[in-house]
């Protein structure tokens, strides 16, 4: 038996299996579906989100969820921790024989080797170049992309460049919000009890994107040594953000206030269940629309006194 490679490279191959089931009707397979794209651990595969959360992503009950369950557990494609009402939440695990299978089926698709120009395959360079007579056939130039391109460049703000960490802590790497990686961190950070990344860290932008300075793309495997470092990293990370000293961005005309300091601004911030709120001193404060990083938000103008 092969060893059995992380989840987040043999999704696609597990997911195929339970497309092509027959005997899998359609509310299992979005339950497994939701599952494995919104929330599965990418080393593992587990996913713990409740019933009320699936069914609410999938509109479905939650009664309909836990029979959805019942039937891709009795299919062997995952296993179901159920949990209790005492504040345990439900487990969701794909089985060990469904992951060497998909094992199995990603190395033997890694064999499959393309044909090369020189026996006839067609090839795909940079834009820009000339037909080329040999082997395979050169993409011709394209004007009209280049030009938007140009425009696009010419138009951006005078930000970071991409590759660059745009920033004073050459430790941490930009992920855009949005993401699914973005949803793995908020995930992992409920499990340790803290908030989200929109409420713990600015959000700032990095080349054409808004998002947040991490310890890594994705998280560490849950209780190994390099979670336990990357957890450390980034409450080192907040706890500078909340005390005003953003160590994310460098970017110019740009800055980042923690909630306490922005009352010396015209700007008050309110906490309210899972609702925030922003107020505006209108003696100090004026709304406007700009763009920021090719995306138009709406700007306040501060008038400092």
């Amino acid at each position: 038996m092969s060893e059995l490679l992380p989840f987040c490279k043999i999704k696609l191959q597990y997911l195929l299996e339970m497309v092509t089931d027959h005997d899998l009707d359609d509310n299992a397979l979005r339950v497994a579906l939701y599952l494995a794209l919104a929330h599965a651990d990418h080393e593992t595969g587990e996913s713990r989100p409740s019933f009320e959360t699936i069914g609410a992503a999938i509109g479905k009950h939650a009664k309909s969820v836990k029979r959805a369950l019942n039937k891709v557990e009795a299919a062997g494609y995952m296993t179901v921790e159920r949990g209790t009402n005492k504040g345990k939440s439900s487990r969701y695990r794909p089985t060990e024989a469904a992951l060497q299978r998909a094992t199995e089926r990603r190395r033997e698709g890694d064999k499959v080797v393309p044909l090369g120009r020189a026996k006839g395959g067609q090839s795909c360079p940079q834009s820009g170049t000339d037909l080329s007579g040999k082997g395979g056939q050169d993409r011709p130039p394209n004007r009209e992309q280049e030009l938007r391109k140009e425009h696009g460049r010419a138009s951006a703000p005078d930000l970071p460049d991409e590759g660059q960490s745009g920033g004073t802590r050459p430790d941490l790497v930009f992920v855009p919000r949005g993401i699914c990686f973005v949803r793995d961190w908020d995930d992992r950070l409920e499990r340790e009890g803290m908030t989200t990344l929109e409420r713990s860290l600015p959000i700032v932008p990095h080349g054409r994107h808004l998002g947040f300075w991490l310890p890594a793309q994705i998280p560490a495997p849950a209780g190994s040594a390099e979670w336990q470092a990357q957890l450390r990293l980034l409450r080192d990370a907040i706890r500078q953000a909340r005390d005003g000293a953003c160590p994310a961005s460098s970017a110019p005309r740009i800055a980042s206030f923690a909630p306490r300091q922005m009352t010396e601004l015209g700007l008050t911030w309110i906490d309210q269940g899972e609702q925030t709120w922003l107020t505006l001193d209108p003696e100090r404060t004026e709304m406007k629309t700009c763009t920021l990083a090719g995306t138009p938000v709406i700007c306040i103008k501060i008038e400092e006194k």
